[in-house]
């Protein structure tokens, strides 16, 4: 909806408690070493990238600019890498906003391949929505896949 650009702002989430600063957890990412290469032998260099993606100032400035990440390295935050988002010029505020926020964050887990199982979920209960078909095809869709991308990248499913 480009020709919305300048027309949202940033608002607190409705509380089920009043005076509570809860907000759920959308988004979050991580990095990690596979099984694959531990069993490569490329373990040490998986974990070092990964140390300095996410800790070197420059690194994490380009996930900042380049994926959009709102860094977890506390020093990142105020670094100057975060500039106010495009499509919402008119709120300067908004990475003060952001950390205020954060401070009230459930906890939640998410998956190795949370990113598979979301595109997925997208696909499969549009389609649903769509073409009328079934919601509980829908989930299975999601689940299959899932897992199956999961067995891909070496990890071991259980029950």
């Amino acid at each position: 909806a480009p020709d919305t650009k300048g027309k949202w702002r940033m608002a607190k989430l409705p509380q089920w408690t009043a005076g509570s600063n809860t907000t759920g957890s959308w988004g979050g990412s991580t990095t990690g070493v596979t099984a694959k290469a531990v069993k490569s032998g490329r373990a040490k260099a998986a974990a070092e990238f990964a140390t300095w993606l996410n800790t070197d100032p420059k690194a994490v400035a380009a996930l900042v600019k380049e994926a959009g990440v709102y860094p977890a390295a506390t020093a990142a935050q105020t670094s100057g890498a975060l500039t106010t988002p495009e499509f919402l010029p008119n709120q300067p505020d908004f990475y003060q906003q952001v950390a205020e926020l954060t401070k009230g964050t459930a906890s939640a887990s998410w998956g190795p391949n949370v990113n598979v199982a979301y595109n997925t979920f997208k696909d499969a209960f549009g389609k649903a929505a769509t073409e009328k078909s079934s919601f509980p095809v829908a989930l299975k869709t999601v689940q299959d896949t899932t897992v199956a991308d999961m067995k891909k990248n070496g990890f071991k499913i259980e029950g």
